[in-house]
């Protein structure tokens, strides 16, 4: 009898190693700091700061701030910070 191993020769993905559930929802923006968090690619950092612009106008004395990446993926030292300085953090890639 033989013995037949069959191996996956794929490798597993760095998000689903890496996933995180979601947080909840906050009830309202209003009084909230914001992180932008932009990786560096192309395109990226307008997204965010059209996203920014779109939610100050929509709630109350609502602050952003931009946190700009250098590469993909995203240092987790960049990210540790964004969540430790915002209540929300917004983060985006584009090419």
């Amino acid at each position: 009898m033989y013995l037949l191993e069959v191996s996956n020769p794929v490798a597993q993905q760095r998000g689903v190693v890496t996933a995180r559930s979601i947080n909840p929802r906050p009830a309202s923006l209003d009084n909230k700091r914001v992180g932008l968090l932009w990786s560096g690619t192309h395109g990226g950092d307008v997204a965010l700061k059209r996203v920014g612009e779109m939610l100050r106008d929509r709630f109350e004395n609502l602050e952003t701030r931009f946190y700009a990446g250098h590469g993909y993926p995203i240092t987790p030292s960049l990210v540790k910070q964004a969540a430790e300085e915002c209540d929300l953090v917004v983060g985006a890639t584009a090419d």
